[in-house]
């Protein structure tokens, strides 16, 4: 009886000991967000992109007063003029307002761009920094408050079992 009660009480300790030898889990959040908003890179990107916004609308500015200008003209003068120069001074208007409107949606695509790749530039750079934090901290996992996962450890990884699964299922 003293065998059975000794072993009973060492089958029921197994798992207790596996359960306290697992590694603990270490889990961090970040606000990618504001860490992009408020960090000096990011400060300084949207300072950058805040120029090149201003210099476009400088330039578009010119264009739309020299649109505005011609207008003014052409109804001025439009009862003066023949039908050709007439036709020829609303064509030559249209042509500017078109410009215009090109140059507009230029500007706006090409600050969208440059926004984008800032961003990239910036989101890669804290990733890797993120990384260094989850090694150095022995972070298992570091979740974005807004996104989900941004960092996962070793220990943690399944994506070499989800792999060879995936495989052995395609092998059939």
């Amino acid at each position: 009886m003293k065998k059975l009660f000794t072993m009973f009480v060492f089958v029921l300790l197994i798992p207790a000991t596996q359960a306290f030898a697992a590694p603990a889990l270490k889990l961090g959040a970040v606000d990618l967000q504001r860490a992009v908003k408020e960090c000096r890179e990011g400060i300084a990107a949207r300072a950058d992109l805040q120029k090149k916004a201003e210099k476009f609308n400088a330039e578009l500015k010119v264009l739309q007063v020299d649109y505005q200008r011609m207008s003014t003209e052409l109804e001025k003068e439009g009862g003066k003029l023949s039908a050709n120069s007439r036709a020829e001074k609303e064509a030559t208007l249209q042509k500017k307002g078109r410009e215009y409107q090109n140059r507009q949606r230029e500007a706006q695509e090409e600050v969208k761009q440059m926004e984008s790749d800032y961003l990239k530039r910036l989101v890669n750079r804290l990733g890797v920094i993120m990384a260094r934090i989850g090694d150095e901290g022995k972070f298992s996992a570091i979740l974005d408050r807004n996104n989900g996962l941004f960092y996962a450890g070793k220990e943690i990884d399944i994506t070499s079992l989800l792999i060879q699964r995936a495989d052995d299922e395609f092998a059939r």
